[in-house]
């Protein structure tokens, strides 16, 4: 992806997706069908913009994500990024500027670590595969773990000597050290404790802060998402069915399927449940 007028222009959104449509074939020899995963999504996200994808499982969220990240191939639709439309002009592949500008956090922090080398091998081959190294690799690298809220001598450990919360900080702290635009951050807290979750948060809220980097935040956790997402979109069926400010569409939702994600989570201070039978029962 070339450093082009449009691309370095602010107005120019991170992302633009346009009438985009992704399908699978699944089930055996005799019994194929078709799964659309994607109907016709049509997403933007500004520069610095936290936007919080939700829905459940099987929805298409994650699918949407692994099509940004060049993991999945759209069968139809525009992909602008940084104002490039990537499937016009990067058809069979990302180009590894493509790779620098999109990163991806991926759910689990156990697997997405080589547990046979140490932190400070697995973040130096990101930032020379990705020619990245600059002054004194060492100074380099302790930058990189304090900014993800991490001592230096994590450096000498091997993943499994960490907890699961450090190592999804090492995993975003391996993503910074190619200085991405845009993170895809595909259900990054899931996997850890409760304990440990807001802090994930608040650095993911930290970088969009302080560095500028616009993030799909994709999730099934409709209280983290209103907590760090500007804008949640919800996603039902591979369609796009409600979207708007974070705090507003959780407290007032439209869609049916959205009143159904709100109702479905805990809250000892509501006195009705967004089913409407349901509601009609409790107030007889």
């Amino acid at each position: 992806m070339s450093a082009t007028a449009a691309q370095t222009d602010t107005a120019v959104p991170a992302v633009r997706i346009r009438n985009l449509d992704k399908t699978f074939t699944v089930g055996g020899f005799r019994s194929k069908r078709v799964v659309n995963a994607l109907n016709g999504i049509d997403l933007e996200i500004k520069r610095g913009e936290i936007v919080a994808l939700v829905g459940e499982s099987g929805s298409g969220k994650s699918t949407l994500a692994r099509c940004l990240a060049r993991l999945e191939q759209p069968d139809n639709g525009t992909m602008e990024v940084l104002g490039e439309d990537v499937l016009v002009t990067q058809k069979r592949r990302a180009t590894p500027q493509y790779r620098r500008t999109v990163q991806m956090v991926f759910q689990d922090p156990f697997g997405s670590l080589n547990p046979t080398q140490r932190i400070e091998h697995i973040l130096t081959r990101s930032l020379k595969l990705h020619g990245r190294v600059r002054g004194d690799l060492r100074t380099q690298l302790e930058n990189l773990v304090t900014s993800v809220g991490l001592p230096p001598d994590v450096l000498s450990s091997f993943p499994h000597e960490m907890s699961g919360g450090q190592r999804q900080r090492i995993a975003i702290a391996r993503v910074l050290a190619i200085e991405p635009e845009l993170i895809l951050a595909d259900e990054p807290t899931s996997m850890l404790d409760v304990s440990v979750r807001i802090g994930v948060l608040n650095l993911l809220g930290r970088l969009r802060d302080e560095r500028g980097i616009a993030i799909l935040y994709v999730t099934h956790d409709l209280a983290s998402a209103r907590y760090l997402a500007d804008r949640t979109i919800v996603m039902y069926r591979g369609t796009l069915v409600e979207g708007g400010e974070s705090l507003a569409l959780l407290a007032n939702p439209q869609h049916p399927y959205t009143q159904m994600l709100v109702g479905a989570v805990p809250d000892p201070d509501r006195r009705e449940t967004f089913d409407p039978v349901e509601r009609e029962r409790y107030r007889d």
